[in-house]
C-alpha cells in the first residue's frame, strides 16, 4: 500500500506500467478504480498514477466540506511525492474540475492536459441531480439502487437498452470493495458544486484538450465549449458517440484521441 500526506491528510495511490508517467485524476465519490477497465490498456505504453481523492478509496476521510483547491492541492503534493513534475494528466468529470484548479494554481505540476467530460460550473440541471443523489444517500440506498439513478446519465442507449448488460453494470458498481461512505460523497460534492473559476481559466497556459461526447447530457458539449473558448490554444473535440461515461461506454475512439493529442 502507497501512502503519500497531504497537509495532514493521507492518501492512497498506485502506480502500474511501463513507459512515460501519466496521471488520472478520478470524479466524484470515484476511487482510483474508475480507471479500471481501461488501465490495461494505458499501462501497456505508460506509468499510470492513479489515487483516492481524500473522502474515497484507502484515503482518509476528512470532515467537511471539501474544496476543489484543496484536492488540487493534493494532487500537487502526489506529484511533488513523486518527483514527476511537470506530468501528463487526464481529469474525467470532477477529475477535470480538478485538474483546472491544478492547471491554474500549480501551472509547473503539468505538462499536458486532457479535460475528460467535465464542466466550469454546475448548472441548475447538475444540482437537481446532485441533490437526487444526495438524496438517496440520506436515505439509506443500497449500492445498486444508487448506482441505477446515475447510470442513465452516464450511458447512451446503446447500453441502456440491453437491460442485462446495463444490470450487470449496476451490480459491478455494487460490489466496490471500497465504497465511498456518504461523508466522503458530500464532502466532495460540496466542493464541486461551489467551483467556479471561470475567471481565471484565460491563465493556463499549459497545452490542453478538452474532449467530450456528444450523447453527453451530464456535462454536455456547451459546457466543453465554454472551457476551451476561455483556454487559450486548448483544442476541443466533440466525440460523435458517447455519454458522460463514454471513457468505459466507447473507450477505442476516447482512449485514440487521449494518445493522439499526448503524443503530438
Amino acid at each position: 500500500m502507497a501512502e503519500f500526506d497531504s497537509a495532514g491528510v493521507k492518501l492512497h495511490y498506485e502506480t502500474t506500467g511501463s513507459g512515460p508517467e501519466l496521471l488520472l485524476i478520478s470524479g466524484l465519490g470515484a476511487n482510483r478504480n474508475a480507471w479500471a477497465a481501461v488501465l490495461p490498456e494505458l499501462r501497456e505504453r505508460y506509468t499510470c498514477i492513479t489515487f483516492d481523492n481524500r473522502g474515497t478509496g484507502q484515503s482518509d476521510v476528512p470532515e467537511g466540506p471539501y474544496t476543489i483547491e484543496q484536492m488540487s492541492d493534493d494532487t500537487a503534493a502526489l506529484i511533488r511525492h513523486l518527483g514527476v513534475g511537470p506530468v501528463p494528466a487526464v481529469g474525467w468529470s470532477m477529475g477535470g474540475v480538478i485538474l483546472q484548479s491544478l492547471l491554474i494554481d500549480h501551472p509547473d505540476s503539468v505538462s499536458k492536459a486532457v479535460l475528460l467530460s467535465t464542466l466550469p460550473s454546475y448548472t441548475d440541471v447538475q444540482h437537481a441531480w446532485l441533490d437526487g443523489l444526495l438524496a438517496l444517500r440520506a436515505a439509506g440506498a443500497d449500492a445498486i439502487t444508487l448506482a441505477a439513478a446515475g447510470i442513465p446519465w452516464g450511458f447512451t442507449p446503446y447500453t441502456l437498452v440491453d437491460h442485462s448488460a446495463a444490470y450487470a453494470a449496476l451490480k459491478l458498481a455494487g460490489e466496490d470493495p471500497e465504497p465511498t461512505s456518504d461523508a466522503g460523497f458530500a464532502a466532495q460534492a460540496q466542493a464541486i458544486r461551489t467551483f467556479d473559476r471561470r475567471a481565471q481559466l484565460h491563465t493556463i497556459s499549459t497545452p490542453t484538450l478538452v474532449l467530450v461526447g456528444a450523447e453527453d447530457i451530464l456535462t454536455p458539449p456547451r459546457q466543453a465549449v465554454e472551457i476551451a473558448e476561455r483556454i487559450p490554444g486548448s483544442r476541443l473535440v466533440v466525440l460523435p458517440r458517447g455519454s458522460h461515461g463514454m471513457l468505459n461506454e466507447f473507450p477505442v475512439p476516447v482512449l485514440g484521441s487521449i494518445e493522439e493529442f499526448l503524443a503530438a
